[in-house]
């Protein structure tokens, strides 16, 4: 079969188009035949072999995939031959893998999808579970009015927005040019700010009439992260999901306590937490197949490229090009 597979860490030219044998089916496994095969950050991170769950060389990147069982091995109940099935591999051992045109998983790890839901949309699922544990389970006891994130146009950010929207929440985004501020407003955000020509800061405060967002959530961090304090409401939270920016300048705990009339909170939050707590995962997944099943949610699809242009695909990821989620097809 056809897959992408690193050997040497490095640039999207790391990306080679290989053949490879077909995964051979162990006792409760199912062989699942990709439909469409998501793109996204951790992606980068396994091809440039800088991510801290990293798979072992020669490694496959992928972090989700949905398509057909083709077969099952002895021992598996529940599924059936045909049935449309999610695999994410935030419930594998080893990340990675989908970047594949099979992939032999747990049957325990298939996910059914609902009847009808178009499977090239299904492949934001991991997205909108990942946004679900940002909004109901990082900011645990904050009730937002207001959402701030910032990154506006991509994956993640779109499906928060899209809950957001779905919940009535006031949604204010950034992104570095008009174009992505408009998608997401079309997506859904309230406002957006371009942090190109605009003071986020600054901007945030006139939008809330100075009250400030009661939660923040940041992908970015960066030199100037705790400037966000400036921006934050009385008792809310600032939620970190990466650091494509780097680490703050400042001392943080010096900053927060600069800030004490907000009782700000900052947490530090990864979808690894979840590691060994399937339970939460599939809750998650499950309150998002519902959303998928009623036809709540609006993902937005860039681009289907081959499987044998992930390259592309990741110089377009690498480039901030995307727009919503960016999937291939094998």
């Amino acid at each position: 079969m056809k897959a992408i597979q690193v050997r040497t860490p490095g640039g999207p030219e790391a990306l080679e188009y290989v053949d490879i044998p077909m995964p051979v089916l162990r006792e409760g496994h199912v062989l699942v035949k990709a439909h469409a095969i998501g793109v996204g950050k951790p992606d980068v991170l396994i091809r440039n072999g800088t991510y801290r769950w990293m798979p072992p060389l020669p490694a496959i990147p992928g972090g989700e995939m949905v398509g057909h069982i083709e077969s099952m091995a002895p021992g598996v109940t529940g599924l059936q031959v045909g049935q449309p099935v999610l695999v994410t591999s935030r419930d594998l051992p080893v990340r990675g893998g989908c970047y594949a045109q099979y992939i032999a998983v747990p049957a325990t790890v298939a996910i059914p999808l609902p009847q009808g839901v178009d499977l090239d949309l299904a492949i934001n699922i991991p997205n909108y579970q990942l946004a679900c544990a940002l909004l109901y389970e990082a900011a645990r006891g904050i009730e937002p009015k207001t959402v701030f994130i910032n990154g506006a146009a991509g994956g993640v950010a779109s499906a928060v927005i899209d809950l957001c929207r779905i919940d009535g929440v006031t949604v204010i985004g950034s992104a570095s040019t008009d174009e992505k501020c408009a998608f997401a407003r079309a997506q859904g955000a309230t406002h957006t700010i371009n942090y190109k020509t605009e003071k986020v800061v600054q901007r945030v405060l006139e939008l809330t009439e100075g009250r400030g967002a009661d939660l923040v959530l940041d992908h970015v961090v960066g030199p100037r992260f705790s400037d966000q304090f400036e921006m934050l409401a009385p008792m809310g939270m600032i939620i970190s999901f990466n650091v494509l920016g780097g680490l703050p300048e400042k001392d943080l705990f010096r900053e927060m306590r600069a800030h004490l009339n907000k009782s700000p909170a900052v947490r530090c939050f990864t979808m690894h937490t979840y590691d060994h707590d399937p339970a939460i995962r599939r809750r998650l997944i499950e309150r998002v197949l519902t959303l998928f099943k009623e036809g709540k949610v609006r993902p937005h699809i860039f681009d289907r490229m081959p499987l044998a242009e992930a390259r592309r695909a990741h110089e377009l990821l690498d480039g901030g090009e995307i727009l919503g989620k960016l999937i291939l097809k094998p």
